[in-house]
């Protein structure tokens, strides 16, 4: 598999062995888009001019005939028979720091691998520095409070990673990798993937919106998050939508907080649905069913209208906690990077001499035009897709009240493989890019994109 990632000659035959098939070997168009995405795992440099090399003599180079494979099943998936309707445990490598895991799987009796499944991710409780053990019970645990409603009403294959590093950039890494993991078992619709989990697994569901709201489609935090008003952070939610339950007893100040967000939420028209219940510090089940349904009619949105960002940092997984103590782990940051200045169709790199959070809103305002007002960014970059331009006329680039881009773009083929392998994510597809360097700051007002 290594000499795939070396092939970058322009011949379709030394790419197909690379492979490590033989020349008489016809591979299909679905097992090389498989192969070259699965052997990220390997060295960095890229295999993609001798993939689309190897789709030109296919005729499958055009970015529609890309798109279309890399959003269809998989060439083919394991035998799951046995795994139907049980809970089975596996194993998981991060693929962005060296921590390895486990995870807990439910799989409903429903499963078929020609249809393309919801996942939900479930994030147990606990805290930062337990066992493996006892991650490992609790995960179960967790798991099987929550599979029986989620496979029921949404059909939806259930997983639990067990995270004794609790759910920080190392959980970040944790969630990615299972999903990973299991999309390469099943047949997984990469825009029907959410995540949802209660204490410290709500504090997760949260932070996945916050940093990671791009990759699910809907998120659900149970008696867990913070005081996001407070953390300047509630912004980021937009990007997602989410169903939060908490008690009217809980401890922490967790009611407290979720009040607090609730309200900026509804002011400023996030898709979020706020419940607090009479108990305490519980999951719900009363309100799966409706957590099912809420899941099923939000699909992730890649090509929504209006992009909001606000963090600070890197932006970058370049170091675990620093806690005396604690074990450490290499982070993986030069090669397999987890980063967080990506939101949607939006990427930025922040200024160099600024270490406070950066905040940018970028909108697409129809006819090939975009309009972003930043501060504290030094470079921008759009993705782009049929669903947000016309690739037959020029696109349009405001920051701040200056233009900074007016022209054509052409679909470039080698984004589109780049950019999947990258977050091995094959509903992340763009068909382009444009970069521009940007001098000025603005403060950007409002504060989010649905203020009023």
């Amino acid at each position: 598999m290594r000499r795939l990632l070396l092939a970058l000659a322009a011949s379709p035959l030394a790419f197909t062995l690379s492979l490590g098939l033989s020349a008489q070997d016809a591979p299909s168009t679905a097992d090389l888009i498989d192969r070259y995405v699965d052997a990220r795992m390997e060295a960095k440099p890229s295999a993609t001019p001798g993939l689309l090399a190897a789709l030109r003599e296919l005729d499958a180079d055009t970015p529609s005939a890309i798109e279309a494979l890399l959003r269809a099943p998989r060439a083919s998936y394991p035998d799951v028979a046995d795994l139907l309707g049980k809970t089975t445990v596996h194993d998981v490598a991060c693929y962005h720091v060296d921590y390895a895991s486990k995870y807990r799987l439910f799989v409903p009796k429903s499963y078929r691998p020609e249809n393309a499944t919801p996942l939900v991710v479930v994030g147990h409780g606990g805290n930062s520095s337990m066992s493996p053990a006892r991650a490992g019970r609790v995960a179960a645990m967790y798991l099987g409070i929550y599979a029986p409603a989620l496979a029921r009403d949404l059909g939806a294959i259930v997983v639990a990673p067990d995270s004794s590093r609790g759910w920080g950039h190392i959980g970040n890494s944790l969630i990615l990798s299972t999903i990973s993991d299991v999309q390469r078992r099943f047949h997984i619709d990469p825009d029907r993937v959410y995540a949802t989990g209660h204490s410290m697994g709500g504090h997760m569901t949260y932070r996945a919106a916050l940093n990671l709201g791009d990759r699910f489609g809907a998120v659900s935090p149970h008696s867990g998050g913070y005081d996001y008003v407070e953390k300047k952070a509630i912004g980021n939610l937009f990007a997602v939508p989410g169903y939060v339950t908490w008690g009217k007893r809980e401890p922490y100040g967790i009611d407290k907080d979720n009040r607090t967000n609730a309200a900026w939420a509804k002011k400023h028209g996030l898709d979020w649905t706020f419940v607090e219940k009479p108990g305490g510090h519980e999951i719900y089940q009363d309100e799966l069913p409706k957590i099912a349904k809420f899941f099923a009619e939000r699909p992730r949105d890649l090509y929504r209208d209006v992009v909001y960002l606000r963090a600070g940092g890197a932006m970058k997984f370049v170091k675990t906690w620093g806690i005396k103590g604690w074990p450490e782990h290499e982070v993986h940051h030069e090669t397999r990077p987890l980063r967080w200045n990506v939101r949607h169709w939006l990427e930025v790199t922040p200024r160099p001499d600024v270490k406070g959070a950066l905040t940018v809103v970028a909108k697409n305002a129809g006819d090939n035009a975009f309009e972003v007002t930043s501060d504290q960014i030094r470079e921008l970059t759009i993705h782009l897709h049929p669903k947000m331009i016309d690739f037959e006329k020029p696109v349009r680039i405001k920051v701040n009240g200056d233009t900074l881009f007016e022209g054509e773009v052409t679909p470039d083929p080698a984004h589109m493989l780049d950019t999947v392998r990258e977050f091995d994510d094959r509903g992340r597809v763009f068909w382009a890019k444009v970069t521009v360097a940007v001098e000025t700051d603005r403060e950007v007002r409002p504060s989010a994109p649905g203020d009023r």
